[in-house]
């Protein structure tokens, strides 16, 4: 093996699941919760005083109620916009003054407790709430949100019970089955948070958005569970039951991208399409699944000026064509749209990042590397310093690139990804030391990062260094679905004298990954450590005959040749 390290692209991807968030159940949550609730009219300013013989009375009173109610979604709405956009002093100093106003509605002390949970202040978040059911014991919101306390706290049973206390005021309430299932998920209990779902679904069956919110919640569990025929299955059945709305049948075309029904997705797409005379998202997406066509060029440019001209103060589809330009080579047309898109949108990087593009697909890297360094200027992506980074290794300037991302490094110095470039360009260079120092630095970070791990592991391999072993069995037992995780793990068992443990390793690595030949050439090694000289042999022949190239090839003839002289 040389230099092999495994990239970002190798890595099994974390699975961030929305139903675990807290702040997204309570910003989630159906205002109209708001209107089940009891409206204290504590205000004196609003008070009125009723005569009972005066037959206006209750339609006077009916409008202080629906102006208080209109008030009070307001202010909860414009607290939480506040939340999303992340100012949260200014959100804090409207919820206090709205609790000095009105000390007795429990609303206002549920923005409260969301605001200390986000401040990591759960004991003052938890008094909050349960002020806010004091005030009102059928408050959903406040319940559902010592339930999420609980489980964050390690206490599932006690929010089980707080959810359920929610369940039994509104049977409906989705944000309660998401939590739910959220404490199943945690729990590694995957066949309930299913249950939990589909009973979810059950219940608001006939109520098209909160429908939509489960099904998606679903569509995400079965994507983690690689069961993309469920997501199907539900869009199909969502479909019969709404044959005209775009939202199903967006959901539809999803479903089918994701099961590899790619034809039937287009059908669906063009259904949107000529129903929804606006929808620029429908018609992005099925120039994309066009573009793996041969003979669509006509048609996709076509779809991509109809785009450009509905949206024409969004970039997306003229960012799309010159992307599509690039590909059929038509690189001078490709310029002149990215140098328009740069015009078009001062305010943007994404001009100058195609314009890049175009470039580097001309190959003129030096006039590439010049537009990624102004886009880097103005946005410092992280991608965009390793493209220049990657240009200069393939330019035979790999001290440059060094330099380049230490510079970046200085600027950020606790950014993961830009010590794991160093590390695997200075494995390129072999200065094993430098590249140990920079995996050292993610995994004081993160002890548990997979690929620093693996690369750390194989590096410690190249130099003999038993700690190997164990940095390797760690990333395994991450990540033990991960082809090129596997082969560091087989192999260094391989290498340490294991050759029956590390066999079945490699087996499975070869089986996730059997195009990988580098991998196939551990195989061999392994069965041939196990005296299964047939069956390295048999491997070797089809490994060596490949026209791919890979870095271990004249490694692999060799020992091809010696186990047939053997």
């Amino acid at each position: 093996m040389k230099n092999k390290t495994v990239t970002l692209q190798h890595c099994v991807k974390g699975i961030t699941v929305g139903i675990l968030a807290f702040s997204s159940i309570v910003m989630a949550a159906n205002y109209d919760l708001l209107n089940s609730q009891p409206n204290n009219l504590n205000n004196p300013d609003l008070a009125v005083p009723l005569n009972n013989e005066s037959e206006n009375s209750p339609s006077i009173l009916e409008s202080f109620r629906q102006a208080e109610i209109n008030n009070k979604k307001e202010n909860y709405l414009e607290v939480l916009e506040l939340v999303k956009q992340n100012k949260l002093k200014e959100a804090q100093t409207k919820v206090s003054a709205l609790l000095k106003k009105y000390p007795n509605e429990p609303e206002y002390y549920n923005l409260q407790a969301l605001l200390e949970t986000l401040n990591k202040d759960m004991s003052a978040a938890r008094q909050n709430y349960e002020k806010a059911i004091k005030l009102e014991p059928k408050n959903i919101l406040a319940h559902l949100g010592l339930a999420q306390l609980a489980l964050e706290s390690g206490q599932p049973s006690k929010a089980k019970e707080y959810v359920n206390k929610s369940l039994a005021i509104n049977d409906k309430a989705i944000s309660a089955y998401f939590l739910l299932a959220a404490i199943a998920y945690k729990q590694k209990d995957n066949t309930e948070v299913e249950k939990v779902l589909i009973k979810a679904h059950e219940k608001v069956k006939g109520n098209f958005t909160a429908e939509i919110k489960v099904i998606n919640n679903l569509a995400k569990f079965y994507a983690i569970q690689k069961q993309p025929e469920k997501i199907l299955a539900l869009a199909e059945e969502l479909v019969k039951r709404y044959p005209d709305n775009s939202v199903a049948l967006s959901l539809l075309a999803g479903a089918q991208i994701v099961n590899n029904k790619k034809p039937a997705a287009e059908d669906t797409l063009l259904q949107i399409i000529n129903r929804e005379k606006q929808d620029i998202n429908s018609r992005l997406l099925l120039a994309k699944l066009w573009s793996e066509h041969a003979d669509k060029d006509k048609d996709i440019l076509k779809l991509l000026d109809e785009t450009a001209a509905i949206a024409a103060d969004k970039p997306e589809a003229l960012a799309f064509k010159t992307a599509y330009l690039i590909k059929l080579k038509r690189n001078q047309e490709a310029l002149e749209l990215a140098t328009r898109i740069d015009t078009q949108f001062p305010k943007l990087v994404l001009g100058k990042l195609l314009k890049g593009e175009v470039y580097r697909a001309e190959k003129k890297l030096d006039n590439a590397i010049d537009m990624y360094q102004q886009v880097y200027k103005i946005q410092p992506i992280d991608q965009v310093l390793f493209t220049m980074a990657d240009i200069m290794n393939a330019q035979g300037k790999l001290p440059d690139a060094i330099n380049l991302l230490n510079n970046a490094l200085e600027k950020n110095p606790k950014n993961g990804a830009i010590h794991f470039k160093l590390a695997t360009a200075y494995q390129l260079q072999n200065d094993y030391k430098q590249a140990e120092g920079h995996y050292k630095a993610i995994l004081d970070q993160q002890p548990d990062n997979v690929l620093a791990l693996n690369n750390l592991a194989f590096l410690y391999s190249q130099q003999n260094d038993p700690q190997a072993l164990g940095l390797a069995k760690k990333a395994f037992e991450k990540a033990p679905e991960s082809a090129a995780i596997l082969d560091t793990y087989g192999y260094i068992l391989i290498k340490q004298n294991q050759p029956k443990e590390g066999l079945p390793i490699l087996e499975k690595a070869a089986s996730l990954a059997p195009k990988a030949n580098d991998i196939q050439f551990h195989l061999a090694e392994a069965y041939a450590a196990n005296n299964n000289k047939k069956h390295a042999i048999e491997i070797l022949e089809a490994t060596v005959k490949t026209e791919q190239d890979f870095s271990e090839k004249k490694a692999a003839a060799s020992l091809l040749n010696n186990l047939r002289e053997d």
